[in-house]
């Protein structure tokens, strides 16, 4: 069996030996255990450990390598032996671990206790740029070196690992305690600032120290470190001298880090020196918003040269959504570079190898080195004919004009959209393919607004329109009336962005407003998955909520009511309930009644005891409820209050306070219409009635007058159909029923609801009679001419007084007594059709 003799240059770990023979070859024998002594491997074997040791004193030792059995002797001796299993040992460690960070507390304290202090501990393994040094056999410290900088590109290089494992491992090394800076690792898509330690060292063998050190020496001059910021102020002149030597030959040579040239040093991956973040938008193609965890930066590439629809939209595939490391070079005029996180995958080259991009000539910011390696790259792609030069570019954008059919591109789009799903649901039943009930496009999300409107590019059509969600209220209406409202619409738009901005989704469109020129439907984040609804996203932050006319009310209750439950996004707020009960005009029986007493419960139907404050006309007239202390108290608490002025520009819809002229009370109300010289027109919400006011009768609406919902409700008789205001007995009729019911109370009963205005069709008799219809107020407008029965509904009680209505006719009582209504029938039946 030959045996070569060897120098044994380091331990890599139990019975792994480094060894170099007499032909300058270097070898590692044995297998040896991963990651020993490394900082996510701090439980080790007992007897591993001891067997460590003990082979540390091998180092330097000339002895004897058997290549055939893999061993190493020493004085006749095998020096790879087996290793006894024993119990395990958990070792100390001072430092981070990169993939799970510990608490930084355990670094801080050790730099409270050991700070310019030295103690001497034995290198035993490296990771990127930390080294891990053995200290009193139970503890691994991990430093970075305080006056050099190990560079992560140029530890790729595997000399490094040679020039580590051959020269300074298993080392004994002064080691003093400087402090900790602060490193970015990313952890489940998060980034954590966590401290690093930071030391001095010092070959402990090295005579003086104070001439030079041959471990930052050794290390700067292959290329593998540069001198720190701490090292180019602290350093003694002649260690600077001797470093910076070292560092301009390794320039010289482009040794390690300096491969790529000094200038494009910066722009390559290092820890220590970059920034993390997501690219939420692609502004241009070479231009890009990156959310950081503390900032939003406006990055822009300005070494290439590149532009087009086209190109941005490779940019936007390539990056969007996408985690980056943010490379800056320079203090002054900084440049910037991007790579992608996951693989390293720098974009400026990305975009010039796939034929989108050129790099600037004499550009500053670019050496010759770096330029001559860009156009090479750019020379390939332009003989794959890729991106720019290609023949064929896809992507378009349509204008929103067409000139040949003086239409409005939207209005063809809309048209395409009804041909597309009619023929999708023709395929489905010539093939009997089952079709999807919604027939869904892909888009790309362009720009989201304030107002929770957005813009987007039908991928089909290649062409831009407007969109906004249906059946959801934006917060920003009541702006004006609770200013605190305008968070949430923020934190709504924040929300939209972060999930959909340049996103590909699916939409449902459901119809097109050709006087707002936008579309409107449902966004889905994935296709055919109605759990992906945006509206249910935002509905479940508390963002928004459910318009009470809308055809998914039953869809989306669940998720308001869980929101409102949570008290997430704008139902933390005390008006929260007070806007929606606004909104749906309904109120809740549990905030209307304090007593029981006050509802009777009768045929399955709730009775409520109303008072009658308001009768605009025979359609139209807004009934309370009887007997509310709390509003009373409200109300009292309100005529007390200070006027707050409104802020300008005040705008319809504002909820305020206002002075009611006719007896120059304060009451809750709601802007109609602004008119010139600050005059307005109200309506008072608790009432019904309208007034006009000017600014200094108004304030603003402070949130404890919001405990209650408004207290009126819009009604309508049920069952009749009445005459419209265009109609010449239409005011005579509201008068006759002014003094049927305004201000007088009655037994109240809801029949049904107009889901579109809600409007509540109501009976109404006076209290204390029986209830049964024919004592009903609907009753007596029959028999005096005010409106006719309602043949729509399906069940109308009142046809059993059919004979009342023809004797109003045959007498010609109220609307009867016209001649219009009397000679042409089908023209009564016209000018009564005014809820189609």
């Amino acid at each position: 069996m030959a045996l070569q003799p060897c120098k044994i240059l380091s331990i890599l770990s139990p019975n792994q030996f480094m060894i170099q023979t007499q032909q300058q070859k270097i070898a590692i024998v044995g297998d040896g255990i991963p990651n020993f002594l490394t900082k996510d491997n701090l439980i080790v074997k007992q007897k591993s450990l001891q067997r460590f040791l003990e082979q540390l004193s091998y180092v330097n030792k000339d002895a004897l390598y058997l290549s055939k059995s893999n061993q190493i002797q020493l004085n006749g001796i095998d020096l790879i032996q087996n290793i006894e299993d024993s119990e395990e040992i958990q070792l100390n460690l001072v430092g981070v671990k990169n993939q799970a960070p510990k608490e930084s507390s355990v670094v801080n304290e050790f730099i409270r206790e050991k700070r310019s202090k030295t103690l001497k501990a034995i290198l035993v393994s490296f990771e990127q740029n930390s080294l891990n040094f053995l200290y009193q056999n139970d503890t691994i410290i991990s430093v970075v070196p305080n006056a050099i900088t190990i560079d992560d590109f140029g530890i790729k290089d595997q000399e490094y690992t040679k020039l580590i494992q051959t020269e300074w491992l298993n080392k004994e090394f002064n080691i003093t305690f400087k402090g900790t800076s602060i490193m970015s690792v990313l952890q489940n898509e998060n980034v954590i600032n966590i401290p690093v330690l930071r030391a001095e060292l010092h070959f402990t063998n090295q005579p003086n120290i104070e001439l030079s050190n041959e471990f930052y020496s050794s290390l700067v001059q292959k290329g593998f470190a540069s001198i720190s910021d701490w090292g180019k102020l602290n350093l003694s002149q002649n260690s600077f001298q001797l470093l910076y030597q070292c560092q301009e030959e390794a320039k010289r040579q482009n040794l390690g880090m300096w491969k790529a040239g000094e200038l494009d040093r910066g722009m390559l991956n290092s820890v220590t020196s970059q920034l993390q973040g997501q690219v939420v938008e692609i502004i241009e193609a070479n231009q890009f918003y990156i959310k950081t965890n503390t900032e939003k930066l406006n990055i822009k590439l300005d070494r290439i040269f590149i532009e087009g629809q086209e190109a941005k939209e490779f940019t936007r595939k390539l990056l969007i959504g996408k985690q980056v490391y943010v490379l800056q070079v320079g203090d002054n005029t900084p440049l910037y570079s991007i790579q992608l996180i996951e693989n390293n995958l720098d974009i400026e080259e990305e975009l010039i190898s796939n034929g989108w991009a050129t790099p600037k000539e004499s550009y500053p910011g670019l050496s010759k080195f770096k330029y001559q390696q860009f156009i090479q790259i750019n020379q390939i792609a332009k003989q794959k004919k890729l991106g720019q030069y290609s023949q064929e570019l896809t992507w378009r954008v349509e204008d929103q004009t067409d000139s040949k059919s003086g239409k409005c591109v939207n209005e063809i789009i809309w048209s395409n959209i009804q041909r597309d799903k009619q023929s999708a649901k023709q395929s489905g039943v010539s093939t009997g393919i089952s079709i999807k009930e919604d027939y869904l496009l892909e888009v790309l999300i362009d720009k989201i607004h304030l107002n929770g409107s957005l813009q987007m590019t039908i991928i089909k059509y290649h062409s831009m329109v407007n969109f906004q969600i249906n059946g959801i209220t934006n917060l920003h209406e009541f702006e004006t009336s609770f200013p605190s409202i305008a968070k949430y619409q923020e934190q709504r738009y924040n929300y939209t962005y972060n999930l959909l901005m340049q996103r590909n989704v699916w939409v449902y469109f459901e119809h097109f407003n050709i006087q707002e020129n936008h579309f409107y439907g449902r966004i889905y984040l994935k296709k055919n998955n109605k759990d992906s609804d945006f509206t249910i996203n935002l509905l479940s932050e508390g963002l928004t909520f459910i318009k009470s006319n809308t055809d998914y009310y039953d869809r989306y209750e669940e998720a308001q009511k869980q929101a409102e439950e949570d008290k997430k996004g704008f139902w933390v707020e005390s008006y929260a309930q007070f806007i929606l009960d606004f909104i749906h005009n309904k109120q809740s029986l549990k905030k209307q009644v304090n007593a029981i007493e006050n509802i009777q419960e009768h045929d399955n139907q709730l009775i409520e005891q109303v008072i009658v404050t308001v009768v605009n006309d025979s359609n139209e007239f807004y009934i309370r409820r009887q007997n509310n202390p709390e509003f009373e108290e409200l109300e009292i608490q309100i005529e007390n209050a200070e006027l707050i002025p409104l802020k300008k520009p005040v705008k319809k819809g504002t909820l305020c306070l206002a002075r009611f002229s006719e007896d120059n009370r304060v009451y809750r109300a709601q802007v109609i219409q602004a008119f010139k010289n600050d005059r307005f027109l109200v309506k008072f919400i608790d009432y019904g009635n309208n007034d006009e006011v000017g600014y200094q009768e108004m304030g603003a609406l402070p949130s404890q007058f919001t405990s209650i919902p408004q207290q009126t409700r819009m009604c309508s008789l049920a069952y009749l159909r009445f005459p419209p205001q265009t109609h010449e007995f239409s005011e005579e009729a509201a008068d006759i029923l002014r003094e049927l019911i305004l201000e007088q109370s009655f037994d109240c009963k809801v029949k049904y609801t107009e889901k579109s205005a809600n409007r509540h069709f109501v009976t109404l008799q006076h209290q204390g009679q029986l209830d049964e219809l024919q004592f009903t107020i609907n009753k007596i407008a029959l028999d005096r001419g005010l409106g006719r029965i309602d043949h729509r509904q399906p069940y109308n009680p009142l046809k059993q007084f059919q004979n009342c209505e023809l004797d109003a006719k045959a007498n010609g009582i109220g609307i009867w007594g016209f001649d219009d209504c009397l000679e042409d029938e089908k023209q009564f039946e016209d000018e009564y059709d005014f809820y189609q």
